[in-house]
Order: structure tokens, then sequence, then C-alpha cells
């Protein structure tokens, strides 16, 4: 995963990781404030690049960053100066036949179908999600609950 793969790439490159509005250790704000799309994503990470004068980089896209990242690279390529990516989809196809059912869900999302989901914000399946695969003791908890 990118907690293995950033600080190997930081002994040749200074490393930005911004948290994405709503993941990590950000603020979420409400749906009715701020709408939750891969758009309004990519405008927050354009700006965060702009606030400190990042004209040239390379990207890591992973998960839900990687459609984000290749917003930024679409809009702007000249500063794009290489991409390494991972686990990172960025087509209808690539989601696989589970997300057909989540589909239908965001399509009509009403309690019912909400609550099979539930098990998926969990504090054990996000602790099994960074540990699965992890020697005991080498991932810090701050990035699960």
């Amino acid at each position: 995963m990118f907690r293995n793969l950033m600080p190997l790439l930081a002994r040749d490159f200074h490393v930005l990781a911004p948290d994405l509005i709503g993941f990590g250790n950000s603020a979420a704000p409400s749906r009715e404030s701020f709408e939750y799309t891969f758009e309004n994503l990519t405008k927050n990470v354009a700006g965060f690049l702009a606030a400190l004068k990042v004209d040239q980089y390379f990207l890591h896209v992973f998960h839900y960053g990687a459609p984000i990242g290749f917003r930024l690279a679409m809009r702007q390529p000249e500063r794009v100066l290489g991409i390494v990516s991972q686990n990172g989809n960025i087509y209808q196809e690539g989601l696989g036949p589970k997300w057909a059912e989540r589909a239908k869900y965001w399509a009509n999302p009403t309690p019912e179908p909400r609550a099979q989901y539930e098990s998926a914000f969990a504090p054990e399946t996000i602790k099994g999600q960074y540990l699965t695969g992890e020697k005991p003791g080498t991932v810090g908890p701050d990035g699960f609950p």
C-alpha cells in the first residue's frame, strides 16, 4: 500500500500527501455545504498545489485519488513529470461486479440499502485495511479508529 511506498519515494523526492476533504484527518463538511464530487476534490487539490507554488510534480495516484490526479494531469499535462499508479481505477469497467449493486444505491439512496454498507465503515473493517499483511506494531494508529 501507499504507506510503504511514500517513505521510499521520500528518499529522492519532496513528498506532499494532502488529505482529501472528508478523508483521513480532514474535516468532513455536510453534503449540504460541500458537493462530494471528484471535480470538487480536484479543485481543492489544485488550490493546494497553487498555494504551495508547486509548478511541476510527479503524481502518485492511489485508490480514490486516481480520478483526481488524472484530472490534474489532463488539465495541465506540462506540469506532470511522471505518474506512479497504484490501485487507481479511472474507468467504469474497472469497478467490477460488486459495484453494480452499489450503483443501484447511488441512484436511489434509501435507508434500507444504506444499512448494507455500514459494515464497510466499522472500526474493525478499517483497521483490517491498514493492518492486514503488515508486521504487528509497524503501522501507527493515526489513520484508523
